[in-house]
């Protein structure tokens, strides 16, 4: 799941002998970035999963860190905002506007943990007020815009700093193109990457999917869908819904729950939210909760199966 969704964006390594001072970098570049197109070829819960497992690796470095140095350590992150498509940005429905939007509530509830600053760089201008509703969830000390890359002196020592924005750090392991830049060129879409709403089911040889079910969730209300298991498996649904909910997939074991799928709040945009999971013999249950205050309940329809391992 990462690396299907790492290889669609032009980010760094954290590599972990690049500090400044007891301080971490990560830079992600935004430039060449079409949100739509990479939203037709992976469901938006790859996205945030895959920010959740940036933020684990953000929290090994840290710790690792803070194990041999005896200091507090964190993460900066470099966020650059040159060439983003605005056009995508303007309407607060569309797919970009809803993927910002859940990846940055991710960041204020558990990146506040190992990253200590937010550092936008090349912010589009007047329009970077709407960039800044987009951060509203993270604190003013942990966020800065900077219209000039001259600024990252006053957060970043030199080596900490690509050679690209005025520093000595370059990325000379193969990885990164230009190694001056330190991030590695992302992936672009075409046309033959593109995925139907049926292609998890085949991924697995399932020919015929099963029956969708619809339901409608009203505010602050749950359903569940139930699939009980005898042999080890695997556990595959797809599902698309009309608005936020909180997903998860739990285990009923002798009247507890076990979690099995981490929840996650998303929505689904371009393309059914989809996954699969190895499961042992039990009852699974996949919830979804409303957690919004609206008179208008969420639409879930979907299916969820099992496949012999």
């Amino acid at each position: 799941m990462a690396d299907t969704t790492y290889k669609r964006f032009c980010i760094s390594l954290l590599d972990r002998s690049i500090r400044s001072g007891d301080v971490h970098v990560f830079v992600h570049k935004m430039e060449g970035t079409d949100l739509k197109e990479i939203m037709k070829v992976i469901p938006l819960s790859y996205v945030l999963h895959s920010y959740f497992m940036l933020h684990e690796i953000f929290g090994r470095a840290v710790a690792e860190t803070e194990k041999r140095t005896g200091r507090p350590s964190s993460v900066v992150t470099i966020l650059d905002l040159k060439g983003l498509n605005m056009a995508e940005f303007l309407n607060p429905l569309s797919s970009p506007v809803q993927l910002a939007r859940l990846v940055v509530k991710v960041w204020s509830e558990y990146f506040s943990d190992n990253m200590c600053k937010l550092l936008v760089i090349n912010p589009p201008g007047i329009i970077s007020l709407m960039f800044k509703v987009f951060f509203v969830y993270l604190s003013t000390n942990r966020l800065a815009f900077l219209h000039d890359t001259a600024d990252l002196m006053k957060y970043l020592e030199p080596q900490a700093i690509p050679v690209e924005y005025g520093g000595t750090w370059r990325d000379d392991s193969g990885y990164a193109k230009p190694p001056e830049g330190c991030t590695r060129p992302l992936l672009p879409v075409t046309s033959a990457d593109y995925r139907g709403s049926d292609d998890v089911w085949s991924d697995f040889g399932i020919l015929k999917p099963p029956a969708s079910k619809s339901y409608s969730i009203k505010s602050h209300n749950s359903c569940e869908i139930v699939r009980k298991c005898t042999q080890a498996s695997r556990l595959i649904w797809s599902f698309t819904i009309s608005g936020d909910v909180e997903f998860e997939i739990v285990r009923r074991e002798a009247g507890k729950e076990i979690q099995a799928w981490p929840k996650i709040t998303l929505t689904s945009l371009k393309l059914p939210e989809y996954g699969s999971v190895t499961v042992t013999p039990g009852e699974y249950v996949l919830r979804f909760h409303n957690p919004s205050t609206t008179w208008f309940p969420v639409k879930v329809c979907g299916a969820a199966d099992f496949k012999l391992e």
